[in-house]
């Protein structure tokens, strides 16, 4: 039988998991630096990462609200303290292109990139901009860096290619 010690944490879409042989499971949430023990309480460090990760979240929550400048200024604080956070980057881009600010959506989105190449959200919606703006050519070079940045295809692939086919259908019909 394992001890409690030797047990090796696996990771799994961002949580760590114990093993279930223990009679007992340990659930943590690794983004958060939570620790885990001998039956000490649970704890996330009060650090810089964590308050920007929930300033992310309030973002997207405004986002999703559809309460796009004030997503816009929580993440401008964001980047002010970071700038080198290309999720913040991307959702300034999002939540521009929602407010049909194109210049500065592709702006943000390019920024985006330029601090992670493979940042396949930032592709695919960067991508999506490019076809609002009539830039067939541009959207479809997006849709080309997602396929060799999602290997075996994902969503942000797949959403852009759907996005390129509508606009073809409705260029031709």
């Amino acid at each position: 039988m394992f001890s409690l010690k030797s047990i090796k944490w696996m990771v799994c879409g961002g949580m760590l998991l114990a093993s279930g042989s223990l009679g007992h499971s340990t659930l943590a949430i690794a983004d958060q630096g939570m620790t885990v023990g001998t039956g000490e309480e649970a704890t996330a460090p009060k650090n810089d990462a964590s308050r920007e990760s929930g300033d992310l979240s309030q973002a997207s929550i405004a986002i999703e609200g559809g309460h796009y400048q004030e997503a816009i200024d929580n993440l401008l604080i964001i980047i002010e303290g970071n700038p080198r956070n290309a999720e913040a980057f991307n959702q300034l881009g999002y939540a521009n292109s929602r407010l049909q600010n194109y210049e500065e959506a592709l702006n943000y989105y390019h920024q985006a990139i330029d601090i992670d190449a493979e940042h396949a959200g930032a592709h695919a919606y960067l991508g999506k901009v490019y076809l609002e703006m009539d830039d067939l050519k541009m959207a479809e070079y997006h849709l080309a860096q997602l396929d060799l940045i999602c290997l075996f295809g994902c969503e942000p692939f797949y959403s852009l290619k759907e996005a390129i086919s509508l606009y073809r259908s409705n260029q031709n019909g």
